[in-house]
């Protein structure tokens, strides 16, 4: 069987993140199938996979045209969108959707929305199954697709092997947060709250950490350190890692944070709660849900082992295998529609 996957964001964040560590743990499976890989010819490819340069402007007619003709001539039995934007093309198709968040948040451009919504509908229809991150988002997509159940299947991300705890107990001052400045992510509200947190305890500090955030620059205590390459090191001295984001699909910073042994506060977002279950601590008022942390040494603790458990959970090998069934059933039920 060839598989073929479009790895044209492989340098990404985000949807770079899924595909490298999908592209791992495919090979660590070592399973017999033949993987042929679209990306760039700079592009680090697992080198018992076959690697095809390609690149094409994302979002455009051209990508839909141009990755069809390479998945024709690449003989394919099965194609992987690992974003919702599926080509022109024969072969069947797997496609994974992150979330729809594009569906629900507002837009500076009006067209964005209008793009998502229509390719999102044309992935989940053209595709073989849909592949997701969570249940929240499985629940989301048949509700808004009006698709069958058992068109959509989980296979959560998984956790990079670096991130992990190194047993020692830190004294530090800082919260963290991680990750972009989009609407979602909801860092307005943090900061917002934070400042009732300095106010009762102004020897603690708020890290800001992935995008500029040159906006928050002037708060009291908020520091904006931009991309770091040590996030483990961060991760690990943090009183907490918070994630206030209004929605996600599956949350990789707590995820990575729990790894790491540091506590988690987040918001009530669903793939949020489904992701962190019971180590975390769950709130609307971030306020006060970081004074209550740092406050109580045995809470930290306890939701410090209860992370670490949780997030073991996570593996990109155990993402990988789940959605190598995916593609071999979909295999089967091509085989079964010959044989008819």
């Amino acid at each position: 069987m060839r598989i073929g996957i479009d790895a044209r964001k492989i340098a990404d964040f985000g949807i770079g993140t899924y595909i490298r560590g999908l592209l791992r743990g495919l090979q660590e499976i070592e399973a017999p199938e033949e993987y042929v890989v679209f990306a760039p010819a700079t592009a680090a490819v697992p080198a018992r996979f076959e690697h095809i340069s390609f690149d094409a402007p994302h979002y455009s007619a051209r990508e839909l045209l141009d990755l069809g003709r390479a998945i024709r001539g690449a003989r394919l039995d099965l194609f992987h969108a690992p974003h919702y934007v599926v080509p022109f093309t024969a072969t069947p198709v797997v496609v994974t959707i992150h979330d729809l968040i594009h569906l629900h948040t507002r837009h500076r451009n009006p067209l964005k929305p209008l793009y998502a919504r229509a390719m999102l509908g044309r992935g989940v229809r053209k595709s073989a199954r849909v592949l997701t991150v969570s249940e929240a988002v499985k629940r989301d997509i048949i509700a808004t697709f009006r698709c069958a159940e058992e068109h959509v299947v989980v296979a959560p991300n998984g956790v990079d092997p670096q991130f992990s705890a190194d047993g020692s107990v830190r004294t530090s001052d800082y919260f963290l947060f991680a990750g972009n400045d989009k609407p979602h992510k909801n860092v307005e509200a943090l900061v917002d709250d934070f400042a009732r947190v300095r106010a009762a305890r102004p020897e603690l500090r708020l890290v800001l950490a992935g995008a500029p955030f040159e906006r928050f620059a002037h708060r009291e205590g908020v520091e904006c350190v931009g991309f770091v390459d040590d996030l483990v090191a961060l991760y690990r001295g943090a009183i907490a890692v918070v994630v206030p984001s209004i929605e996600e699909g599956f949350g990789l910073p707590a995820a990575e944070a729990m790894a790491c042994g540091a506590p988690v506060i987040t918001s009530h977002a669903a793939a949020l709660m489904e992701v962190t279950d019971d180590a975390a601590l769950h709130a609307s008022d971030f306020g006060e849900a970081m004074l209550r942390v740092a406050s109580d040494e045995e809470l930290r603790r306890e939701l410090a082992r209860r992370g670490i458990a949780r997030a073991s959970r996570f593996t990109w090998r155990a993402c990988a295998e789940q959605t190598r069934t995916a593609y071999l059933r979909q295999q089967a039920a091509d085989s079964r529609q010959q044989t008819r």
